[in-house]
């Protein structure tokens, strides 16, 4: 079993209140559980206002599976959002039974 897990710093241009910001990472958030399937949350930077750092992980059969799961969700994201990619930090472990 594999398991990847990624940390993005994103940079969001249409929040200038925490109010936005909170609007926009509530909504990757939910509609990445729902269309990838992954675990996803918010870790830091919680108090400035246009500024996210998200961590994402994935659990797969295979490695290819789960890099392809990180990079839809990383097209999806750009793709959707008006938001830029600052940092991206993935690691991965398998884990033997």
């Amino acid at each position: 079993m594999f398991v990847h897990y990624c940390n993005f710093s994103i940079l969001i241009y249409d929040s200038f209140s925490l109010k936005d910001k909170r609007s926009v990472v509530k909504s990757i958030i939910n509609k990445s559980k729902q269309k990838f399937n992954i675990s996803i949350s918010e870790l830091n930077s919680l108090d400035i206002q246009n500024k996210a750092d998200i961590g994402i992980a994935c659990v797969g059969n295979t490695s290819i599976i789960c890099e392809q799961t990180i990079q839809s969700f990383t097209t999806f994201v750009e793709n959707n959002y008006n938001i830029d990619i600052l940092r991206q930090d993935c690691q991965f472990a398998v884990l033997k039974s």
